[in-house]
Parts: C-alpha cells; sequence; structure tokens
C-alpha cells in the first residue's frame, strides 16, 4: 500500500510503533518469566532491549520526518511528526478505553 498524503503516514508510523510495542509486551508476558534469574544476566538483557527498542522506535518515529528535514521539506517532516504524536495517543487512549471496559 502506498500512502503519499501525511495523516496517512503518520498514521502508518503510529501503527507500527503500536506492533512493535505489542510484541515487547509479548515478549515480557510469554518469554521473560523463563528467562535466567540471574541479576547480571537479567540486567544486560534488559538494557540490551531498551537499546534496540529505542533505535527502533526511534526510526519508526523520527525516521522519515528527520528525512524530508534534511531534504529542505521541513514543514512535511513536522507535520508527519505531529501526526505520529496524534495517532500514538489515540491509539492509547483506545486501548485503555477497551481494557478498561473489558477488565
Amino acid at each position: 500500500m502506498k500512502c503519499k498524503n501525511l495523516p496517512c503516514l503518520g498514521l502508518l508510523q503510529a501503527f507500527s510503533v503500536s506492533f512493535y510495542i505489542g510484541l515487547i509486551s509479548v515478549f515480557f508476558t510469554y518469554v521473560a518469566p523463563n528467562l535466567p534469574s540471574h541479576p547480571f544476566v537479567i540486567g544486560m538483557i534488559m538494557l540490551t532491549l531498551l537499546v534496540f527498542s529505542a533505535a527502533v522506535t526511534g526510526s519508526l518515529v523520527f525516521g522519515y520526518p528527520v528525512y524530508l528535514i534534511l531534504n529542505k521539506q521541513t514543514k512535511e517532516g513536522v507535520s508527519i511528526f505531529a501526526y505520529t504524536l496524534l495517532f500514538l495517543v489515540v491509539i492509547l487512549a483506545i486501548l485503555i478505553s477497551l481494557f478498561s471496559l473489558f477488565s
């Protein structure tokens, strides 16, 4: 699917970040309880996951907007970034609403 308008790009980026966060949640739910309980190993895994997650989500949220800004398309870059944040807040509100209804 090719998406050219700015809100659509922001929505795709927000969905991508939400999907990645969901994958990390699945990791914590199903994989983390089976990890070794040694504090050093836990610390290494958590810090490595933190750095990796910062890189992935940073590239998903900031990658294309920064590319546009560097190519002298500042308005489009800032707009996509703003739409991405807006849609992330909307997705968060929807998830909170859904899970509060079913819990």
